[in-house]
């Protein structure tokens, strides 16, 4: 039975239940449809695909309009910003479809439209939404996770989608659904029992928590990109200035490689980006790979970015 979800400011369709997405009335006018379908594969000719289908292996093709992403789960065809096209294969795993629509199929559709989404979570401060990006496995979803633990409130968890209007920069809402790495269930507060097993290959349980939810677009004021270190290590801020603030940003786009269908950045999406580094505070920080501190490690790093701007509560 199909429903209506709001994710990324848009009214999605989908036949497939989505409770990580919020619901909204059907009446609602559509935005995005999703369709379980087959993908017109007259489309796809290369050997690379061919070969992807056979052994159920990672493949894609790009132009502007149209994104195409084979997965163990399927073939996801993403069209103008507006459509979303899945061909499942027989033995798909519906968790693993799911993960893939929802991050990158979602990722691919935000670049379509125009946005630039970055991969991290966002909680909102006294002075703006803060960005909380890093690396491969640096620990953004649990550090956004902590921050919501000292009483913050997040708009997103892995992806922070953002839009430029009026020469400002927005993040806007994902979805009322955290993630945590099972060893960071217990040092948040959390039975590892109550939560929802959504990534069996990482072992990632799913936090459904629309009362800590910011559902509204947030203006950007800070990006963080974190580095983890040592246990032993207390936490450190750098502020970036000059030219690193633009590497910053572009080095934690999310799925960096769907920006440049074709080789080249479209010139707007650059300037755009060019936008989102002059005008938002960026900084590194140095934290303990510590998840039993993780809770403090977040209340230092809050005390830490204050110190930049005095009066100013982050």
């Amino acid at each position: 039975m199909r429903g209506k979800y709001m994710a990324f400011g848009l009214t999605i369709d989908s036949p497939l239940p989505l409770p990580e997405a919020f619901p909204v009335s059907q009446d609602t006018p559509a935005d995005v449809t999703i369709a379980i379908d087959t993908v017109v594969e007259d489309f796809v000719t290369d050997d690379g695909y061919v070969y992807a289908r056979e052994n159920r292996s990672w493949w894609h093709s790009m132009t502007r309009s149209r994104m195409l992403f084979n997965c163990k789960a399927g073939l996801f065809d993403i069209r103008n910003g507006c459509e979303i096209t899945v061909q499942l294969y027989p033995d798909a795993d519906m968790e693993n479809a799911k993960i893939f629509l929802l991050g990158s199929a979602m990722g691919a559709l935000q670049i379509q439209r125009g946005y630039i989404p970055l991969h991290g979570g966002a909680v909102v401060t006294q002075n703006g939404a803060m960005i909380i990006t890093g690396g491969q496995s640096a620990g953004k979803s649990t550090m956004t996770s902590a921050f919501v633990h000292n009483g913050y409130r997040y708009i997103t968890d892995d992806v922070s989608s953002i839009f430029i209007e009026n020469g400002q920069a927005y993040i806007t809402p994902a979805y009322p659904q955290r993630k945590l790495v099972r060893n960071a269930c217990a040092p948040l507060g959390y039975d590892p029992q109550d939560l929802i097993l959504v990534d069996r290959e990482r072992d990632k349980l799913a936090v459904r928590d629309r009362g800590n939810w910011y559902s509204e677009p947030a203006n950007l004021s800070i990006i963080i990109e974190l580095h983890p270190e040592t246990p032993e290590n207390s936490v450190s801020v750098e502020q970036v200035t000059g030219h690193p603030r633009l590497d910053c940003v572009i080095r934690n786009l999310y799925r960096k490689w769907m920006h440049i269908p074709g080789g080249d950045m479209a010139p707007t999406d650059f300037k755009k980006i060019l936008t989102i580094a002059a005008q938002t505070d960026i900084y590194r920080v140095y934290v303990p790979r510590d998840l039993a501190r993780i809770a403090s490690i977040a209340r230092d790093i809050a005390d830490a970015l204050e110190k930049y701007k005095p009066g100013v509560r982050i």
